[in-house]
């Protein structure tokens, strides 16, 4: 069974635009390494929303959605150099020389922005954060696969913060 063992989000914008750190945290960090080792591929996805409190008579209305955006990662073993490689959504790839680094920048993402100027003063703004990993990705044609349910896939509760 496919456990996660926490979500930890922290939020920053003094001075400045708004940004958020967020870490996920696995209780089977061994077997990743295991996997990724044996071929496969891992991935994760970080999602964040950037809600406005709306306060009407209205409670069917909700919250205003003023933005979102999700960082997603792949992990690999790389066997001819020896290390693990970490593929972003954006292009950008980095390559770890051994677990315990994998795992920090695997796991976590920082400096994310939630809004692309510092406007957000005075305005009653909260964060939602989540985390969906696979620590198994499986790529085409072998996806039938996962229609029927034979793997696994941990999504985090959302969780919320005030902006500061």
């Amino acid at each position: 069974m496919l456990c996660a063992q926490g979500l930890e989000l922290t939020l920053s914008g003094a001075g400045g635009p708004p940004s958020a750190h967020l870490s996920f945290h696995w209780n089977q960090p061994a077997t990743l390494i295991q996997s990724l080792k044996s071929g496969l591929e891992s991935s994760i996805g970080f999602t964040f929303r950037l809600y406005e409190l709306r306060r009407t008579p209205w409670p069917f209305r909700g919250d205003k959605l003023v933005m979102q955006k999700t960082v997603t990662r792949t992990a690999y073993w790389d066997p001819l150099d020896g290390t693990f490689v970490v593929e972003q959504d954006d292009g950008t790839r980095r390559a770890y020389p051994d677990g315990a680094a994998l795992l920090d920048a695997f796991f976590t993402v920082s400096q994310v922005l939630l809004s692309p100027t510092s406007s957000v003063r005075g305005r009653s703004l909260y964060t939602m954060a989540r985390a969906q990993f696979e620590p198994v990705r499986l790529m085409p044609p072998l996806t039938l696969v996962s229609m029927v349910g034979a793997t696994g896939s941990v999504a985090t509760p959302w969780i919320r913060k005030d902006l500061p």
